[in-house]
């Protein structure tokens, strides 16, 4: 396997097949590998389904894969928490992410009803079934397509199953003080993801308030002016900056490693871990 350079040792934001990425949790840990990324953190969204087949590849090649997850939140909109060295098996968040399992199926049900409704039908079973993980709006996407009803994904987004499109249904969530007390729970460290994709600045001190522990402040949204008021805001708050790719799938330009952090920020982030935290399998 021919070897290339990351910009970034260390990134700590990606997707499988398991959520919404197009790569089995093996082939991500084979593409980091081969782009010379020697760690990464599977966060997969409101799941670590594809945890254990991450680290078996891992340990094959030499890369160290961190247990992470994406937790889909509220806090007055949607946010995204991000999880990091949680134990996979602490009961609180399995229980979680069942509850957000569960949820994802009755949604995929009540967005494939609106399309029924829009001249588009769809069966959702199929679709819940033929995902290997969280069924997701990308699932649906991908059915909608293969019917004949869209070119391509960026038509199906734009036109149908944005946030605003008309048969969106937004996910079931927990509220950002619950996503970041599992988190806590389980052994882990709790970082908003890509705040500037919405411009989080205003929540950031109720998230603080809640426990917050940092910010992804490198994430291939976030332009200048965005890195700079996030840092500020991290400095201000005594947050620990991450950064990582949010990579989905292959043939985007954004690859493993193009962001993300260095050993100094991981290991100020084992530091801020719950004092109480023992050793789970999110540490490695």
């Amino acid at each position: 396997m021919a070897r290339q350079t990351a910009r970034h040792p260390i990134d700590l934001h990606m997707h499988s097949s398991m959520s919404d990425g197009t790569l089995s949790p093996r082939r991500l840990v084979a593409e980091a590998a081969r782009r010379g990324v020697r760690a990464i953190a599977l966060t997969d969204h409101d799941t670590t389904a594809g945890l254990a087949e991450a680290r078996a590849a891992g340990a094959r090649l030499g890369v160290r894969v961190l247990a992470g997850i994406e937790l889909s939140a509220w806090i007055g909109r949607e946010v995204h928490i991000l999880g990091y060295f949680v134990d996979p098996n602490h009961p609180g968040l399995m229980a979680v992410t069942e509850r957000q399992r569960t949820g994802r199926e009755r949604r995929a049900r009540a967005i494939c009803a609106k399309l029924g409704e829009l001249g588009m039908p769809l069966d959702p079973e199929p679709i819940i079934a033929g995902a290997e993980g969280n069924v997701g709006r990308p699932h649906i996407a991908a059915a909608m397509i293969a019917a004949g009803y869209a070119r391509n994904n960026q038509e199906v987004f734009d036109t149908w199953l944005g946030n605003q499109g008309p048969a969106n249904v937004p996910i079931e969530r927990l509220s950002a003080a619950e996503a970041i007390d599992v988190i806590h729970a389980a052994g882990g460290v709790a970082v908003l993801a890509h705040p500037g994709v919405d411009d989080f600045s205003a929540e950031v001190p109720t998230l603080v308030e809640a426990g917050l522990d940092g910010i992804e402040i490198l994430h291939p949204a976030h332009g200048g002016d965005a890195i700079d008021r996030f840092r500020a805001l991290a400095r201000q708050h005594d947050l620990i900056q991450t950064g990582g790719s949010d990579f989905h799938r292959p043939e985007s330009p954004v690859k493993i490693g193009h962001f993300g952090v260095d050993d100094g920020t991981l290991a100020a982030m084992l530091a801020r871990r719950p004092r109480d935290a023992g050793a789970p399998g999110g540490v490695r």
